[in-house]
């Protein structure tokens, strides 16, 4: 498996990023940073970057195995093709971030990068691996085509960073550059829960797939953040796993198998002919969350717990290639055990069972480390 010797220098890029706007806002007096939510945006982020590092292999052997078989062009990797390629992808974009919003079943996925109340570069990290699933099934077309796997893959990095890029609200509208190309004023539009913002301006670098299709919207009422419910938790897995929860609780109030399956494959406004379904109690309000108050040194072993997960996935990303599977799987676990206690630290609830499985984690690796030694 290849390593990602790149990924420290981009994590340093994206905190510097994240680091500035902080101190922009501040120095303008705006609150965008909330502590749990920030810790749970990078939490998420922390997922969906161990995931991609198992992934993205196999996401590659599938591109190769389409564009190997079944590629009706050949088409040369060259930088006129490769601008074509981007426009392209944005394209499929469009699609593909619309059936994240209309399809229970896909936006179950993409909900998690919706739900934060504040609206900054953090956001941009609140990614789950589950849209990466989704997203291939929409980019299978390219490599069919007859783009290389490279060239695919290379126009998801080229709109990842662009989107980046967008989740500010310190940046103001652009002018006529809002006519031909999505701002940031256009993605606020896309994150807010105002009824007139919901389902809107869905582009990824091009805004004139929305002015297009119908779905382009100009930011001008104040925006509010999150979505149209408030989940009454920050815990890891909470946010992960809540809607399709939610999906099962809904459909065990469906009587009929066709109205079981309509709910997964419509959107999440749709309404059975039978009535309104009931949410899970774990829905409240918009605007009705409490936000915690944390002591310094819930704060310290908050933090110190999202530093340190932070440094085992990057230096498993730079030496991955040099470790054995039984390694690796028990990387995955320590990092997926200290994102689930730094979740539950954010919720106030106990962890001592996990911090021991974590423990005996360390102190078996650490035995194992002198045992080579000595």
């Amino acid at each position: 498996m290849k390593e990602d010797k790149y990924l420290w220098l981009a994590a340093a890029i994206v905190f510097f990023v994240i680091g500035l706007e902080y101190l922009f806002a501040r120095k303008k007096g705006k609150k965008i940073f909330r502590f749990e939510n920030t810790i749970s945006n990078i939490l998420m982020g922390v997922f969906d970057r161990i995931a991609g590092l198992f992934m993205l292999p196999l996401i590659f052997f599938y591109y190769q195995f389409l564009y190997n078989n079944f590629s009706i062009f050949s088409i040369p990797i060259t930088i006129a093709w490769f601008v074509f390629a981007v426009f392209l992808s944005d394209f499929i974009w469009y699609f593909y971030h619309k059936s994240g919003h209309r399809v229970n079943l896909f936006w179950g996925a993409h909900i998690i990068h919706h739900q934060s109340e504040d609206y900054n570069y953090s956001v941009a990290l609140n990614l789950t691996p589950f849209q990466v699933l989704i997203r291939v099934l929409f980019w299978s077309l390219m490599p069919i085509i007859g783009f290389a796997p490279k060239v695919v893959l290379g126009t998801h990095l080229v709109i990842g960073i662009y989107q980046f890029l967008l989740h500010t609200t310190l940046i103001p509208k652009l002018g006529i550059i809002e006519y031909l190309f999505v701002t940031p004023s256009h993605h606020r539009v896309h994150h807010g829960s105002n009824e007139e913002y919901l389902d809107k301006n869905y582009g990824g670098i091009l805004i004139i797939w929305d002015r297009i299709f119908g779905t382009f919207i100009e930011e001008k009422s104040e925006v509010v953040y999150g979505i149209t419910k408030d989940i009454n938790s920050r815990d890891f897995l909470v946010s992960v796993f809540h809607y399709y929860k939610n999906l099962g609780f809904q459909m065990k109030q469906l009587p009929k198998i066709k109205d079981k399956l309509l709910l997964l494959v419509s959107g999440p406004d749709w309404v059975p002919s039978s009535g309104e379904l009931d949410l899970m109690p774990l829905y409240i309000d918009k605007g009705t969350y409490q936000y915690g108050k944390f002591s310094s040194w819930s704060k310290a072993l908050i933090l110190l717990n999202t530093i340190v997960v932070f440094a085992v996935i990057i230096a498993f990303s730079y030496f991955m290639s040099q470790l054995s599977a039984i390694d690796m799987a028990g990387i995955a676990v320590f990092v997926l055990l200290t994102l689930i206690i730094t979740g539950r630290l954010l919720e106030n609830t106990k962890t001592t069972i996990l911090e021991l499985i974590r423990l005996v984690l360390v102190v078996g690796w650490l035995y194992n480390f002198m045992f080579l030694l000595f």
